[in-house]
């Protein structure tokens, strides 16, 4: 660490976001007076239905402590990792720290956002260490699923915490970005005292294949085809696009970006140097369609189901410009993200129907992860030799079985953590413990923009799975006694031949017993509506066995 800290100064490490969650990763390391903040990503809800746009992190400990904040350097350019920046860039102004690619990513995401205030992003390379305020961070490349991505060595007080970002172990990279291997072993000779390691696919025996292994398949797949050729993956997958590109070449197509997002980030890589060809290799959508169809391969969005992409499109007739054909080839090269099955099967179901043949992970290796397996996060382990170890980037179960492997490799057990979000680790120079819990948490943001409450999403999660009942009574302000209905409308609780004899009788139950509540005992308007809910709600629970929201309507004449 830069500057006159006395070596064993105290170090924190904050743990904010993606640390028993995939996605939300937010990280902070806090010395003397001064903080760092590694990443700030968004997370996806687990049923996209239901609305609810994203999901941030919590940022009340991050505007606490402002002042100290020195900036913010980012691993990549995935969203789950720099998605939430324009939220957190609202109320703290500080620098970000990026490669060209992840920041060129971060320009359109605050564009999109319509940040409109003066960012300070500042570029970093591999192997150049840089300061950040009192803090010597080193970049070091790693590979990954979008290019340009790199690990952290940070430099403190108490040693060098090493942060992996997200990355596995390519040993045929389709760039020349070679996993640095060298560094993380000179690292560890060194002396590393804090290893953040990457947990996605410890459940995954064996070592990631590479992205360079789809090459073959892809060109199998489109040489095959007569008609068009579809691709669909996330927006930042620039190596995919560049294997895609050089099939197409190759089997003489060209190659159209479909949708706002896929072609901008054609744009960036083309840019960047990313995606290493003439702009003429790619061609707009409005001009691909009028060639032969076996003269075109399309990138789209969309691998995930998303409602509003250019390939549900496609799967609805919707599409403004192109309708899938008899014959065309739809490629889904990425995981079914858990909690997203139900509307990927949904969009593969309809595009069959219109005669596409469709492939996914499941029927052909049209996909690899950008994570290591667990071989290569022992390897990992035992580059780098921490003296302690904390498991990042997973589920609290992915966490847990990252933790075990690294006894397993063989660090001592009692320096081994097991953090979730909120919780802080100590470090000093003879030692670590679990410091004080800081705020944490979730906050959902929709989609135009505005900050809502995560309850939110549950309250939807049970209109959708038990449905509603509006019921509606007049009765008179004097006399307590029911002028009209009750008259029942309900959504989602019942289907089919069943719902009018359902409703006829749940109709019957709440006016027999509305009739004993407006006879003598003359129950008020909150009593008849408290009533209304226990009767319709016990009524389905013991019929159906569903717990609909009641909405109760009285009105007093």
């Amino acid at each position: 660490m830069a500057g006159s800290t006395p070596i064993g100064t105290p170090v924190r490490l904050v743990a904010l976001g993606g640390l028993g969650e995939i996605g939300l990763n937010l990280m902070a390391i806090e010395c003397s007076g001064s903080a760092l903040v590694i990443d700030c990503g968004v997370m996806f809800p687990d049923q996209p239905e239901l609305g609810g746009g994203v999901l941030i992190p919590e940022f009340a400990w991050l505007e606490r402590t402002r002042a100290k904040i020195e900036g913010i350097v980012l691993t990549h350019a995935h969203e789950d990792h720099i998605g939430a920046l324009p939220h957190l860039l609202r109320r703290i102004k500080v620098p970000v720290y990026g490669t060209d690619l992840t920041l060129a990513f971060v320009r359109r995401r605050l564009a999109e956002a319509a940040f409109a205030e003066e960012v300070s992003l500042v570029s970093i390379r591999p192997r150049r260490p840089f300061l950040a305020g009192p803090f010597e961070v080193e970049p070091i490349r790693v590979t990954h699923s979008t290019p340009d991505s790199v690990a952290l060595a940070i430099r403190t007080p108490a040693g060098t915490i090493v942060h992996t970002g997200d990355f596995k172990i390519d040993e045929a990279p389709v760039d020349d970005g070679v996993f640095d291997r060298e560094r993380f072993a000179e690292l560890g000779r060194e002396g590393v005292v804090l290893l953040l390691s990457d947990s996605t696919n410890v459940e995954r025996a064996g070592r990631t294949p590479s992205e360079s292994s789809l090459k073959p398949v892809l060109r199998e797949i489109m040489s095959r085809s007569r008609q068009r050729f579809f691709l669909s993956a996330f927006s930042s997958h620039l190596h995919r696009f560049r294997q895609v590109a050089e099939v197409a070449a190759e089997l003489g197509r060209r190659v159209a970006p479909l949708g706002r997002r896929i072609s901008e980030s054609v744009r960036l890589g083309l840019e960047t140097g990313q995606l290493p060809f003439h702009p003429g290799a790619f061609i707009e959508a409005a001009e691909a369609q009028f060639l032969e169809p076996r003269k075109v391969a399309y990138l789209t969005s969309g691998s995930q189901g998303e409602p509003l992409s250019a390939l549900a499109q496609l799967s609805n007739g919707t599409h403004p410009r192109i309708q899938i054909e008899p014959e065309d080839v739809v490629v889904l090269s990425s995981r079914f993200i858990p909690g997203n099955e139900r509307t990927i099967n949904t969009l593969v179901n309809r595009l069959y129907k219109l005669g596409a043949e469709v492939f996914y992970d499941a029927v052909a290796p049209v996909h690899v992860s950008g994570h290591a397996n667990r071989e290569e996060l022992a390897e990992m382990l035992v580059l780098t030799r921490p003296k302690y170890f904390v498991p990042i980037h997973g589920e609290f179960r992915h966490l847990a079985r990252h933790l075990a492997l690294a006894i397993e490799t063989g660090i001592p057990e009692r320096n081994c953590f097991l953090l979730e979000d909120g919780d802080t680790l100590v470090l000093n120079g003879t030692q670590a413990h679990r410091g004080q819990n800081v705020d944490s948490g979730r906050v959902m943001i929709d989609e135009g923009g505005a900050r809502g409450d995560v309850a939110v999403l549950g309250e939807r999660r049970v209109l959708a799975q038990e449905g509603t009942v509006t019921a509606i009574l007049i009765v008179s302000a004097k006399t307590g006694q029911i002028i009209a209905g009750p008259d029942l409308v309900s959504r989602g609780v019942v289907s089919g031949d069943g719902t009018s004899e359902h409703m006829r009788r749940a109709r019957d139950e709440l006016a027999a017993r509305l009739r004993y509540l407006g006879g003598p005992y003359r129950a008020d308007a909150i009593t008849l509506k408290d009533e209304v809910v226990r009767t319709i709600r016990g009524y389905f629970s013991e019929e159906l066995g569903k717990r609909p929201l009641v909405v109760p309507h009285v009105v007093e004449v």
